[in-house]
């Protein structure tokens, strides 16, 4: 299993996250922040299915102008996956002919069928995504959103998606005999912690405090940090002396 953490824009170079997106095996996504800004045209080509943990902009920003820009080479619709609440907010919002075309009712060149088709997920029910399984797990969040648990025959490797203190997301990683890695949200600092309880997104102490409910080893790769917040975060991080605590670096291919 092949993992990416794209860049949030053009500067390849940059470590700092506005936008989120994972790309995994070439081919399928975990949210759509950034994918038409980090992505070429001949890799989003190679794009067929989207999963979109919650409905919040920058976890979507880029999914409309990504499906704009694949139409072209598309010769097979490209699958987007959600919960209901997210399926209908891309639905309503998004794709509806006013802020952007509504590409369920937009054939293909070919004539294959829909550019987009929409799967809606069930929390807690696994199903098969381009050769992977892949489970939803419910978080606490502002809006309804899942975590994913991605598997292959070697590797279980978990996104948290957008969370703050939680605890099925810990549950179902600790069942896991092959859990490698779990990539987690800790946007703000410590000093900031009401707002993160307000905004529901971890800070370092808050993490720390929660994976006392993991009971196996993985490495944790700590996430969307908020750029005004990031070096301050990442002392505290560091300052937890948790060696299986790093923050994942954008671009990096990590590997199962």
């Amino acid at each position: 299993m092949k993992i990416k953490l794209l860049p949030s824009n053009v500067n390849a170079g940059g470590q700092l996250q506005t936008l989120t997106t994972f790309l995994i095996n070439d081919c399928l996504t975990i949210d759509a922040g950034s994918i038409a800004v980090a992505l070429s045209p001949d890799e989003m080509s190679l794009i067929r299915h989207v999963i979109i943990t919650h409905s919040h902009n920058d976890h979507i920003a880029c999914l409309p102008v990504f499906v704009a820009e694949a139409f072209p080479s598309l010769d097979s619709p490209v699958t987007i996956y959600g919960i209901e609440a997210v399926i209908n907010a891309l639905k309503n919002y998004i794709f509806n002919d006013q802020i952007w075309p509504d590409f369920e009712l937009i054939e293909l060149a070919n004539g294959q069928g829909a550019t987009i088709r929409y799967e809606t997920l069930e929390p807690r029910k696994r199903v098969t995504i381009a050769g992977l399984q892949v489970t939803p797990i419910p978080v606490n969040h502002t809006v309804p959103a899942c975590g994913m648990m991605v598997q292959d025959e070697g590797a279980t490797v978990i996104f948290s998606a957008d969370t703050y203190v939680t605890d099925e997301l810990w549950q179902v990683a600790s069942e896991q005999e092959n859990l490698k890695a779990i990539f987690v949200d800790v946007s703000y600092p410590n000093e900031l912690e009401a707002l993160a309880d307000a905004a529901k997104h971890f800070t370092p102490q808050s993490l720390a405090e929660d994976l006392k409910k993991l009971r196996r080893a993985a490495a944790i790769y700590a996430v969307h940090i908020k750029p005004s917040n990031r070096e301050q975060v990442i002392a505290q991080l560091q300052a937890l002396n948790n060696p299986l605590i790093t923050v994942a670096e954008i671009g990096r291919v990590y590997e199962w």
